[in-house]
């Protein structure tokens, strides 16, 4: 077996083979090539075969697995496979800029680095239409974001997280949650090491609000009651470590109409 790579990029997909190729290539276009692609669908079609023949190397690894559909069991068996120090997830259809793992790598490099975050760019497109146009694109920065609100409400994309592979054994993502699978993922990470903020990176996330149903969120599955009960899960299964944290996360709750005692936080 050939020698362990420094990244390890998980990857779960779904019917998307366009967005798909667009993510494979934002990878192979890294100035950083000490990673390798661990790829997993739960569904395959001949588009989606087509581009894993293509762009995938023999560094690499795809799995075609069995059971329900959802990214999260995909991740689970992806991350099981992983051989690097450092591992990244990506969706099919969000991006990397070709600086992003050289930036982070430095910083993973440093003693006692476990956990890291950059930032992100939102593009806004239209998948329905030939080659994806985009509509808009903005930058957004994390650097004065406090990194406790993750107890209360996510606001990191899950592409622009890195952890230490060492720092994962044991931890999951839930597949029977209907959303919020990603911040349940991140607070059992923040229970072992809450993440650093790393200044740039190039975290892309692309977003279709023209087409309902082009990201996983805006299916019916993840409609505002189960969002609400998701986060009340999540909520009692990663206890909020002070008592501000505790109000805080009684207050968001008030604001949706569902009154709980503090403590129960």
């Amino acid at each position: 077996m050939s020698a362990a790579p420094f990244f390890s990029i998980v990857m779960a997909t779904h019917h998307r083979p366009a967005t798909l190729a667009r993510a494979l290539a934002s990878l192979r276009a890294q100035s950083c090539a000490d990673f390798e692609i661990l790829l997993v669908a739960d569904a395959l079609d001949a588009e989606t075969a087509a581009v894993v023949a293509r762009d995938l190397g023999p560094a690499d690894s795809f799995v075609k697995r069995t059971g329900p559909s959802g990214p999260a069991a995909s991740r689970n068996q992806g991350l099981a496979l992983a051989r690097g120090e450092w591992v990244v997830f990506l969706d099919d259809d969000d991006s990397f800029e070709p600086h992003h793992l050289a930036t982070l790598k430095p910083h993973c490099e440093r003693p006692g680095a476990q956990v890291l975050f950059t930032d992100v760019t939102v593009v806004t497109e239209d998948r329905a239409q030939p080659g994806i146009p985009e509509l808009g694109r903005q930058a957004g920065s994390f650097a004065a974001a406090d990194v406790s609100t993750l107890w209360v409400k996510n606001f990191i994309p899950l592409h622009c997280l890195a952890y230490r592979r060492s720092l994962l054994q044991g931890l999951s993502f839930d597949a029977h949650l209907a959303s919020q699978e990603d911040w349940d993922w991140l607070l059992g990470v923040c229970s072992r090491a809450m993440p650093v903020y790393v200044a740039g990176g190039g975290a892309v996330m692309h977003k279709d609000y023209v087409n309902a149903g082009a990201r996983r969120g805006q299916q019916e599955a993840s409609n505002n009651t189960t969002v609400v009960l998701d986060f009340l899960h999540v909520y009692r299964r990663w206890p909020a470590p002070t008592g501000a944290l505790k109000e805080a996360r009684a207050g968001l709750l008030k604001g949706v109409g569902l009154a709980l005692p503090v403590e129960w936080f």
